[in-house]
């Protein structure tokens, strides 16, 4: 799209107005009444680098739409790892004399030859109480001093 990241600059100067003229070409139908003019903004911007880079890659879409069911389901999002590595990581921890393995894979988390979908299960697991699955696995704020175990 010629001139594409001109208009995502253009977007910080117009008025709600334009704004809501650019929503409208770009979405097709007309701005949701009450919609600011930053979310107006950043619907458009996202609609504009969609346009220019290609939508999300499947992976990256299917591992948001985990998440939001991860949220919907008030579940914590703290072990969200599969965004920061990826796939085939495993991940090596020793806990009381015995070597934990867990490989990131695209139905979550295996240990021995189970799937989990948290961190915090497998932790659970091997400990028996109450972890935080990144944390037990050196991931987590503070991950150092605590998952010495």
């Amino acid at each position: 799209m010629p001139g594409g990241s001109d208009k995502l600059a253009a977007l910080a100067t117009m008025s709600l107005a334009q704004l809501r003229g650019e929503w409208l070409q770009a979405f097709k139908v007309p701005a949701p009444d009450g919609v600011g003019r930053t979310l107006l903004m950043l619907g458009v911007s996202y609609r504009l680098q969609e346009k220019l880079n290609g939508r999300l890659a499947p992976s990256v879409a299917r591992e948001l739409d985990r998440l939001a069911q991860r949220r919907d389901r008030n579940e914590d999002l703290g072990d969200a790892v599969t965004s920061r590595f990826k796939l085939g990581t495993r991940l090596v921890r020793e806990w009381r004399g015995e070597v934990h393995q867990v490989e990131l894979t695209d139905r979550g988390y295996l240990y021995r030859d189970h799937h989990y979908p948290s961190l915090t299960q497998i932790a659970r697991t091997i400990t028996g109480t109450q972890w935080s699955g990144p944390r037990f696995f050196g991931l987590g704020k503070g991950a150092t001093e605590t998952a010495r175990g």
